[in-house]
């Protein structure tokens, strides 16, 4: 069975797991697990709001840092 993933959409929310090792995985979501999850979430959130953090903690693509890399080795 082949599970059809795709971009995550603007404003969406998405899964990380973050490994003994320190890499951080993304974890990919059909769909349905994506609407079940923000109605989780939503649920959850009611009692105590969940919390945006700070640019400190953003994550960024790889392929951003290698197009930058890239750019200054020139």
């Amino acid at each position: 069975m082949a599970i059809d993933f795709k971009n995550l959409e603007i404003g969406k929310i998405g899964l990380i797991q973050q490994q003994e090792n320190g890499r951080i995985l993304q974890i990919g979501l059909t769909e349905e697990q994506s609407k079940l999850l923000h109605i989780f979430l939503g649920g959850i959130s009611q009692k105590s709001s969940l919390v945006q953090m700070s640019e400190d903690y953003d994550l960024v693509l790889k392929s951003s840092i290698c197009k930058t890399c890239k750019l200054k080795n020139k």
